[in-house]
């Protein structure tokens, strides 16, 4: 097995004056990396790091939305043996204080801006020894991440063991704190074998979510980082996304639904096609038959439009086309599991609904300093670690997996009991309903369903909304247990993706507009 740093390293003395990354800017202009000049920037990078004093298995919280930064850091840091902490700075502050805390980590490295609000709003104040600056150091923050004059880092550490820990990624905690998730460098190459599946490892690939970054190179392919707004993705400039897939010949696009349709909407707004996209894959929340639609308006008449399951813990789990996406039945079909990648159903009910659990290479061990959450979500079996996924499903006749939503997101009324996403697929085809959203409000076993219905424009006539949406309740099989329809101005979404809808502050919004139940 092969670390990924190896992995670079090998790409590079075969295809050195191959570009390997393509930073897109902001002001339009382009910076390319070929596999030579990346891996010369994570050996020069490593031993920066040994230099500042950073030390094999010493943890390094890194925030930069700078790509090439990104790449150069994380791999130097995995190549002298230190190990990347990877959290979304856009997290509620207490939450990710709380992320910075349990990790404890001995270094922080990151852009100013991210050291400013280490320093002002103290994360990790007693654990960070080692303050390193990406980019231009200003007083007070820290060291600037640089090679000394003469250095040129030409060097190589011994390849580490499979078992041994290289990175913590933490979870987007739309179910609670989020958790870091400990990936062992068997699991990175695990994820690396999944993902060739999915995204192959000839081309080019515009990667709208930034750590995909991180993997792209090792795969081979060309990646190209848009200049998406991490904090707010679906607030992304269109013409930020639509010109890097022209000039750069994308022949695969892999972002959240939220960022694909500002990309569809572009190309129909101006009139124009991607010719050269073979694939376009969709991640991070469920991808609905609307923008499927939308996508395969804008690509030549044979690309793939695919969507994607998986978890933090375990990415990627399954993928589908969007032929396998008109498939009808309960829940949303989120198709056959990729490679060695197994699903099994666990607790299921008559109707064959469970908590969906995965085993595979790509399967994360265990959480970092959470022994409660690890033992709860993991159990050791004959196929290697079962890590139970919190997603409710099943799986049907065909092999296929079926998403129904998250398990904490049920709703647990008075003799029945409802999972979010077959009531919300539905209401999505509504016409003039952008998303809807299922709640229960009320004590558990006492819960009142509500759906709120996010209109398409705010010119919409609320009562039409209301009407079409109670109109196909009518004939679905659950749709008496909904106790009311409520129009949302405008559904709160998460930080990481823009794409799944944070149902915490959903419901407690339905709480105050909800009609008294009968």
């Amino acid at each position: 097995m092969a670390s990924l740093y190896s992995r670079l390293r090998r790409l590079a003395e075969e295809r050195p004056q191959t570009t390997v990354l393509v930073h897109s800017r902001r002001n339009g202009t382009d910076r390319r990396v070929t596999f030579a000049q990346l891996l010369a920037g994570c050996r020069q990078t490593a031993d920066a790091f040994r230099l500042a004093g950073v030390r094999r298995g010493d943890k390094a919280v890194v925030m930069t939305g700078n790509p090439c930064d990104l790449v150069t850091t994380v791999y130097g840091l995995l190549a002298i043996g230190a190990v990347p902490v990877l959290v979304d700075p856009g997290l509620p502050r207490a939450e990710l204080r709380q992320c910075l805390d349990e990790v404890a980590p001995e270094v922080f490295v990151g852009e100013p801006l991210a050291h400013l609000a280490r320093t002002a709003l103290g994360w990790a104040r007693d654990h960070v020894r080692t303050p390193l600056v990406t980019g231009c150091a200003l007083p007070g923050l820290g060291r600037r991440l640089s090679m000394p004059p003469g250095a040129d880092g030409a060097w190589d550490l011994d390849e580490p063991a499979p078992e041994d820990l290289a990175l913590i990624a933490f979870t987007s905690g739309s179910t609670g704190v989020p958790k870091g998730v400990e990936y062992l460098h068997s699991t990175l190459a695990g994820q690396v074998d999944a993902f060739a599946a999915v995204f192959g490892t000839d081309g080019v690939l515009l990667a709208g979510f930034l750590p995909l970054v991180l993997l792209a190179p090792v795969l081979g392919l060309t990646v190209v980082a848009p200049a998406v707004n991490h904090r707010a993705p679906a607030r992304t400039p269109p013409a930020r996304l639509l010109r890097p897939v022209l000039n750069h010949r994308a022949t695969v696009v892999a972002a959240s639904p939220a960022v694909l349709a500002l990309l569809a909407g572009e190309c129909a707004r101006r009139g124009l096609t991607l010719p050269t996209v073979d694939r376009a894959v969709s991640f991070g929340a469920s991808l609905r038959p609307h923008l499927a639609t939308a996508l395969h308006g804008v690509l030549r008449p044979n690309a793939e439009v695919i969507s994607a399951y998986g978890a933090t813990e375990c990415l990627p789990v399954s993928t589908i086309s969007t032929t396998g996406l008109r498939s009808l039945g309960p829940g949303t079909c989120v198709g056959r599991t990729v490679g060695t990648i197994s699903a099994r159903i666990l607790d299921s009910g008559p109707d064959g609904v469970g908590e969906i659990a995965v085993t595979g290479p790509n399967v994360s061990l265990a959480y970092h300093s959470r022994p409660q959450a690890t033992a709860a979500a993991k159990a050791a079996t004959h196929d290697g670690v079962l890590h139970r996924t919190g997603d409710m499903g099943r799986i049907d006749d065909q092999g296929r997996l079926w998403f129904h939503g998250r398990r904490a997101h049920r709703i647990l009324g008075d003799g029945f009991v409802l999972t979010t996403e077959d009531i919300e697929a539905a209401a999505d085809t509504v016409p003039g309903v952008r998303r809807a959203a299922l709640v229960g409000v009320g004590p558990p076993g006492r819960q009142h369903a509500i759906l709120c219905v996010e209109p398409l424009s705010r010119r919409a006539k609320r009562r039409a909304v209301v009407g079409a949406v109670r109109a196909l309740l009518a004939g679905h099989p659950d749709g008496h247990r909904i106790s009311d329809v409520l129009v949302h101005p405008g559904l709160p979404m998460d930080i990481r993706h823009n794409s799944k809808i944070n149902r915490e502050q959903v419901a407690a919004w339905a709480v105050r507009h909800a009609r008294r139940p009968r």
